[in-house]
């Protein structure tokens, strides 16, 4: 793949930033502050980087405004200074990304593939993937190998399932989705009731389904369980982590942000632009509003209001939780000043 190199001045021009030294300085690659070597673009968030500036051998560094850049010379380097510079970092690290690894455009001949499955335009379908009946691929969608699309499933236009994905029957994906590798829509949601006689456990059938809005990137091995009556829904623009567990009937928002290992107890409802934090349990038909934050480890017990930011084990508004932080540290030192009154 050939070398991929850009001006400080074209860099200035698609991210929109002043530029402060040479704009023929040309950067090669992104890297981080401590481990560029020249040629390299780096990113500074805040003052606490800026500082590592000068030991740094990045050749163009991105900043925010206002901050400080201590003994930035710019006759031999180039800041490029910017209003957010995390969307300056996504700009610029998609300029260098390398090419994707997809399926050769076609299908692939170890695939399966139903008669009355419908098969888009402009396809990639790689080795040993399983297309059951009435499935629907639409334009432009890439499957890896070993994936399997179950009956009746729809996949959206310029969709990419990654290898060992598994689409249940009837589940629906929205254009432009990302789904990781082992990925599991639409698996039974756990609901059991013990028999009249207490002798064992019935399985309670789920005749829902899983729906996923339009770019959708769900992160590899979780598993968004189908709905019991109605279905499992994931709005347009929301994005899960790895190894996350959805339940049944569950409705999430849309750009929502889920972080590794959360899992979701059945029939919660997540409103839109909420973001939860990693390892976060948060129990049934608890009701999560807009813009809601959720701190990591905590558990959620009973619903959040919008725009709230929650913390802790049960979880509770944040400055609660920081204060009963704040008081338990302090009985060590209580205890021990109890003690030497007795005395």
């Amino acid at each position: 793949m050939p070398l991929k190199q850009y001006t400080a001045g074209y860099l200035a021009e698609r991210i929109g930033a002043r530029v402060d030294g040479l704009s023929e300085t040309l950067g090669t690659r992104c890297s981080s502050l401590a481990g560029a070597v020249e040629g390299d673009v780096t990113f500074m968030v805040n003052a606490k980087y800026s500082k590592r500036w000068k030991e740094s051998a990045a050749s163009i560094g991105i900043v925010p405004n206002g901050i400080q850049v201590p003994e930035h010379d710019a006759s031999k380097r180039t800041l490029l200074w910017v209003e957010n510079v995390e969307v300056a970092m996504a700009t610029v690290l998609s300029l260098f990304a390398r090419e994707d690894d997809l399926p050769e455009l076609g299908v692939h001949t170890t695939t399966v593939i139903s008669s009355s499955a419908k098969i888009g335009a402009h396809v990639r379908i790689g080795p040993f993937v399983v297309i059951a009946d009435d499935a629907i691929i639409a334009d432009n969608v890439s499957i890896h190998s070993g994936t399997r699309v179950g009956k009746g499933a729809c996949i959206g236009a310029g969709t990419i399932l990654y290898s060992g994905v598994v689409i249940g029957q009837y589940c629906k994906v929205g254009e432009g989705c990302i789904l990781h590798g082992n990925v599991v829509l639409g698996t039974d949601g756990f609901g059991y009731c013990a028999n009249e006689e207490q002798t064992h456990l019935i399985k309670i059938q789920h005749n829902g389904n899983v729906e996923l809005g339009n770019n959708v990137e769900i992160g590899s091995n979780s598993c968004i369980d189908r709905g019991k009556f109605s279905p499992t829904v994931i709005g347009s623009g929301t994005k899960i982590d790895n190894l996350v567990q959805v339940g049944h009937n569950c409705i999430i928002g849309e750009h929502c942000a889920i972080s590794a290992t959360t899992a979701i107890a059945g029939s919660v409802v997540i409103g839109n632009w909420v973001q939860i934090g990693g390892n976060v349990g948060i129990s049934p038909h608890c009701v999560i509003g807009d813009g809601a934050k959720i701190g990591a480890k905590s558990g959620v017990m009973h619903d959040i209001p919008a725009g709230e930011e929650w913390l802790g084990l049960p979880a509770s508004p944040l400055r609660d939780a920081l204060r009963q932080w704040s008081s338990t540290r302090k009985l060590p030192r209580i205890i021990a000043d109890m003690h030497r009154e007795k005395k």
